[in-house]
């Protein structure tokens, strides 16, 4: 089946995990901050480099050491978001974090992903299976997955390797940055 391929000016790579307190800094904070670099950069807005920035949705995002795992953090859905629009918020920027994840019909993330990608807006996806647990910008979906049961397969931007975003078992989803307007009044 062919891929649906993003065509939008590209998001920094999310790629090489800096370390941050003892770990890694996370997909998550990774993920977001590739995605608001990519807006601030479009809206002329300074924000630290990618890895400052991840360091910061670290906290916001609350991510945690997983026990036994070397190092690696996790992230979890809805702190995701509202830790990234937290941030948002605290920055005074004209932007918010959405998403849609824990729905078990694909063809809800597709028409989501059809309208980012057909914008030109860039999204990470998510996959936490027991295949894989993991947020990564996404280059690339693979239309048709229409029914319940089938899933929705994404190619990751960094590597290009796959990503199941309505796992058969597990959670899945797809987040955003977009445009809220103006955060604070006018002078």
């Amino acid at each position: 089946m062919t891929l649906h391929a993003f065509t939008g000016p590209r998001p920094p790579h999310d790629g090489g995990q800096g370390t941050v307190r003892g770990a890694l800094v996370g997909c998550g904070p990774l993920s977001a901050a590739c995605l608001l670099r990519w807006h601030a950069d479009r809206l002329d807005v300074p924000l630290p480099p990618r890895d400052a920035l991840a360091a910061e949705l670290l906290t916001a995002q609350r991510a945690f050491i997983v026990p036994a795992s070397g190092g690696q953090r996790a992230v979890l859905p809805w702190d995701w978001l509202t830790g990234t629009n937290d941030w948002l918020r605290a920055q005074a920027l004209p932007l918010r974090a959405r998403g849609l994840w824990g729905v078990r019909r694909a063809d809800a993330l597709e028409r989501h992903l059809h309208r980012l990608f057909t914008a030109g807006t860039p999204a990470v996806g998510l996959e936490f299976s027991p295949r894989l647990q993991h947020y990564g910008l996404l280059s690339a979906y693979q239309p048709g997955a229409t029914m319940p049961s089938t899933t929705l397969r994404a190619t990751l931007l960094v590597d290009g390797s796959a990503l199941h975003l309505a796992p058969r078992v597990g959670l899945g989803g797809v987040f955003w940055i977009e445009e809220s307007g103006p955060t604070r009044a006018g002078p």
